[in-house]
């Protein structure tokens, strides 16, 4: 074989060893990129889901608030009705909103209606989420030892948890008028208590509580994310 041979031989193999590496570098791109929404959609709508859940939460603001003794709304009227209202929010629960003690204007079923399509979607989406974190993970990532995903999922969570958490502080009552322009097309979440006596058991100071659960949560996420990042650091020394 000639030396002309030889090094066509070598060029030809050092553009196959060029294209391999570019398209290791760019399917390690889509799957870091794919794997940050996966992620990040998974510590929200998972957070804002175990929220929901928590009707622990309620029953301890309640007492909390006094709520009973400022409305003449028993704790077990309370809790009965928020129930009702939880179990309506789920996924796998009623398709009409009925309050065992309260009347309920149609204003106040259309909003309801459109928080719990918000609600369960966030639900299926923490689902989906989750499923297509594992897969991806065990599927592709785990043996080519790939998790540059999560420091970007980490940035980008800490900036919502950072923004909300700052709108809170600035001012929660601004805050809470602007999520709800944000998410409603209406001004339907502006309840009469005559017509939806429910809102006098559901105070602004649950809603915060609320928030401040996803919040904690939310950080909950990051905090293990950062972990696994720092262990996989320590792994490649």
């Amino acid at each position: 074989m000639t030396n002309f041979q030889k090094k066509g031989i070598r060029h030809r193999k050092e553009e196959e060893l060029l294209k391999k590496s570019a398209y290791v570098k760019t399917a390690r791109g889509i799957y870091n990129t794919l794997m940050t929404a996966a992620l990040f959609t998974l510590i929200l709508c998972a957070s804002v889901s175990l929220v929901v859940y928590a009707t622990p939460l309620y029953y301890m603001m309640v007492k909390i608030l006094k709520i009973p003794e400022n409305t003449g709304v028993s704790f077990d009227v309370c809790k009965r009705n928020y129930d009702a209202l939880i179990y309506y929010n789920c996924f796998w629960g009623p398709k009409k909103l009925v309050f065992p003690d309260f009347v309920m204007s149609e204003h106040g079923e259309i909003h309801f209606e459109e928080v719990k399509r918000i609600f369960v979607f966030m639900q299926y989406a923490a689902i989906g989420s989750f499923a297509a974190v594992l897969l991806g993970h065990f599927l592709y990532g785990k043996k080519r030892r790939i998790y540059g995903f999560l420091p970007a999922t980490i940035i980008l969570a800490v900036a919502v948890v950072l923004a909300v958490g700052a709108g809170f502080l600035i001012s929660w009552e601004q805050t809470f008028i602007l999520m709800h322009k944000l998410l409603f097309t209406n001004n339907y979440w502006l309840f009469d208590p005559d017509k939806d006596p429910v809102i006098t058991i559901l105070p602004d100071a649950v809603f915060l509580a609320a928030g401040v659960g996803i919040i904690a949560l939310m950080t909950a996420g990051l905090v293990i994310s950062g972990l696994l990042w720092r262990k996989h650091k320590r792994e490649k020394k």
